[in-house]
């Protein structure tokens, strides 16, 4: 996928999760509150977890992955059930770190070899991602006690909403300013 199609894509996301709770800060709170053990949320990002995992082995040429390549699709049929059963306190905070994780695997190698410095943008964005990741899938509870702090006031959440719109603006402005093509 080009490098704008990827700013479009996380600067659409991060403006429809700001502007919903700078509209809408009450049920924003509510959503907000109730994810981090929401079973269904928890399901479907920890298969696209799995997945995505599963898709990032298979395209990379490591002689220790290869001979294993064919069992892939088995493993993670096995695995993506083994979590819900085994990880199921607090899933969706460890899934969304997984997905934070593996999501910038194929975007930072479209990254790497665009030519203009404004990629750097996204090469930011990414690994702020990765290391947010590795915290949700260390410490899941970090994300729960970061939603108290964020929705004690209704105030808190509009203004990160705020901050994620306009951080949603920028990435597509520079998606669609300087990554053409």
């Amino acid at each position: 996928m080009p490098l704008m199609t990827w700013c479009i894509l996380l600067g659409t996301i991060c403006c429809v999760l700001g502007g919903f709770a700078v509209a809408a800060p009450g049920p924003a709170t509510q959503g907000l509150k109730a994810f981090p053990r929401h079973t269904i949320s928890g399901y479907v990002l920890s298969t696209i977890g799995w997945c995505w995992a599963a898709y990032a082995l298979a395209s990379m040429d490591l002689d220790i992955i290869n001979p294993y390549k064919a069992y892939l699709p088995m493993a993670v049929l096995i695995c993506i059930p083994l979590t819900w059963y085994w990880m199921d306190n607090l899933l969706s905070c460890r899934a969304l770190g997984a997905v934070l994780m593996l999501y910038p695997y194929e975007m930072l190698h479209v990254a790497r070899i665009h030519a203009s410095d404004a990629r750097l943008v996204l090469v930011w964005f990414a690994y702020i991602s990765i290391v947010a990741g590795m915290t949700l899938m260390l410490y899941p509870w970090k994300l729960r006690q970061a939603i108290v702090w964020l929705t004690a006031q209704p105030e808190r959440v509009r203004l990160i909403g705020v901050v994620w719109a306009a951080l949603g603006g920028v990435i597509v402005g520079v998606g669609v300013t300087f990554l053409k093509g």
